[in-house]
């Protein structure tokens, strides 16, 4: 397709084919460094209702892919040198991987064919005036399903989220559910969550926060003391612990490091980490994805002090989530098998693109 009769015979082509109009507005991507390509094959997807634009270099289509989505991308496997498209169509596969990729070759070459799909192209076509009509044939073709895709995807997005949204409301559901039953039969919640006392595991070295929080007197709750991350986790692994607080500054184990073999071994177990009491203290809570701060500066046990109460609801509060979850799963352990089937199924088909 780089010759005059190549460009003709597309000219010629796009006179005698009428309007697309299933494709009205597809865009597609034109990267050939030749002048003469970019005009021939315009006028012939022109008429077939869809939106060309044309470009000589790599850099200059990976900017209008960051800009805006093309359906699909015609690629010259020579710009702007020989094989040097095969990573232009990786490079922009990768911008854009729901794009249908064609890439475009002036020899019959089995290994630039085996290069191109691998790079993430569905075709390889030869630049020649007797494959302008197949060449036609395949972009409106991937034109169609890459539309076709994108209103699944949107069909599928909408799926998704009433599906997750039902499942809260079906969750809450059978919260109230379970709420209503224990007051109809008069059980004490916070008796039903073990709250009579709130064990606290406190891994320090020096016994000053230990010694201040038992002075407090804090009703409802006992501090055991470890003076060692060794000694942490042999109490941790001997008894149940609501919370446990962990001194960043211990020396014989990383303070990361006892946090999160609690948190594997001990689910229900809240741990904290702190610096201080100090002007540079605080206390943060170990979460899954990392920590949170909930107190910052600590510079005062009594800061903490105050705060027990809000860790005791904190904790019952937790308490009663596991709880519910726990009587949901039993109760509709095959709808939640079936709902994660269909959730990883949508979400599969969402990150698979075309081509």
């Amino acid at each position: 397709m780089t010759d005059a009769s190549t460009t003709s015979s597309f000219r010629s082509l796009a006179a005698s084919s009428g309007a697309h109009t299933a494709l009205v507005g597809v865009e597609v991507l034109v990267l050939d460094q030749d002048e003469r390509v970019h005009a021939g094959i315009e006028q012939l997807l022109s008429e077939a209702s869809l939106h060309v634009t044309c470009v000589g270099d790599s850099e200059r289509a990976l900017k209008l892919v960051d800009r805006q989505f093309f359906s699909v991308m015609l690629i010259d496997i020579d710009t702007p040198s020989p094989r040097a498209g095969v990573n232009a169509i990786e490079a922009l596969k990768k911008a854009s991987p729901t794009s249908m990729v064609i890439a475009m070759s002036p020899r019959r070459s089995f290994d630039d064919a085996v290069a191109a799909v691998r790079a993430g192209a569905i075709d390889l076509i030869l630049k020649s005036p007797d494959s302008v009509t197949y060449l036609k044939d395949r972009v409106l073709d991937a034109a169609g399903r890459s539309v076709g895709k994108r209103e699944v995807d949107s069909v599928l997005v909408d799926i998704k989220g009433v599906h997750e949204e039902f499942l809260r409301h079906f969750m809450e559901a059978e919260r109230r559910a379970i709420d209503l039953a224990d007051q109809v039969a008069g059980r004490d919640q916070s008796r039903l969550v073990n709250l009579d006392e709130l064990r606290v595991l406190i891994i320090d070295e020096v016994d000053d926060l230990v010694e201040a929080m038992e002075a407090a007197k804090a009703k409802g709750f006992t501090f055991i003391h470890a003076n060692s991350g060794g000694e942490g986790l042999d109490r941790v692994s001997t008894g149940p612990f609501h919370y446990a607080m962990v001194a960043e500054d211990i020396s014989d184990l990383p303070a990361k490091t006892i946090a999160r073999t609690i948190r594997n071994q001990h689910p229900d177990t809240v741990v904290l980490t702190f610096l201080g009491p100090s002007d540079n203290g605080h206390v943060e809570l170990v979460e899954t994805t990392g920590s949170r701060s909930i107190l910052k500066p600590f510079t005062d046990p009594k800061q903490l002090i105050n705060r027990l109460d809000e860790l005791a609801e904190a904790w019952r509060a937790k308490a009663r989530e596991r709880r519910y979850t726990q009587a949901f799963r039993e109760k509709h352990y095959d709808f939640l098998r079936r709902y994660v089937e269909l959730k990883t199924k949508i979400e599969r088909a969402l990150n698979e693109g075309p081509g």
